[in-house]
């Protein structure tokens, strides 16, 4: 019965790939603009309505596709060979790579993963290693009188608490946008994602305490 379970788990996981696949050389190939739709989304869900399938889940496949064929294309995946398939939270993770950094960063994630074990827990871990932490942008000028900026010495270099701080913050975000852009058919994979929200913004405090002076941490 397990071995049963098993087969059919298998299945379904190579059978979601292969749509996201094609999925997203639908889009690639405009087959929404074909029909006179803007969205790709939209379209999709009319068009394959009888699976149930909303605009937002058909996005969401289609960037799990892109992933999927970008590492195709780099010689890390066979469509033919479902267990080189990473799994559907890796898929996710690499997908907010590939969008926010190019494919090569987002191979490089790939590659920084343990073979044959593309999951969220050790994709979230190579992109800590690999990716560097995001800059720190300035606060927008107000308008205050600038006379006395001559004066201001230049910012020193954040300290390890402070670095530490913002890698942390940073990952906070991640989970937010993995929340985001989780399968609302898939309550096991966003129960995994919010436990692991709570707990590292519960280990939040220490490193703020690292942080702040004495006086401002109550």
């Amino acid at each position: 019965m397990i071995n049963k379970a098993r087969r059919y788990a298998r299945s379904i996981k190579r059978n979601a790939t292969l749509l996201a696949v094609e999925l997203r050389r639908l889009q690639d190939a405009g087959a929404h603009q074909t029909y006179g739709r803007a969205s790709f989304g939209g379209w999709a869900a009319i068009e394959f309505a009888e699976f149930e399938l909303t605009p937002e889940n058909a996005k969401k496949l289609s960037e799990a596709g892109r992933v999927i064929l970008a590492l195709e294309r780099n010689g890390r995946v066979d469509l033919e060979d479902p267990t080189t398939f990473p799994g559907t939270g890796g898929v996710r993770l690499l997908s907010s790579v590939l969008s926010s950094h190019g494919e090569q960063a987002m191979l490089q994630v790939y590659e920084a993963c343990p073979p044959e074990r593309i999951v969220a827990d050790t994709v979230r871990q190579a992109i800590d290693a690999v990716l560097p932490p995001p800059e720190i942008t300035a606060l927008p000028d107000i308008g205050q009188d600038r006379d006395w900026e001559e004066d201001v010495e230049e910012p020193e270099e954040r300290s390890p608490e402070a670095q530490e701080l913002h890698k942390r913050v940073e990952r906070l975000r991640r989970y937010l946008d993995e929340l985001a852009l989780a399968d609302d058919a898939d309550p096991i994979a966003i129960t995994r994602e919010y436990e692991h929200f709570v707990t590292d913004a519960q280990e939040l405090g220490p490193v703020l305490n690292a942080v702040l002076p004495g006086e401002e941490r109550h």
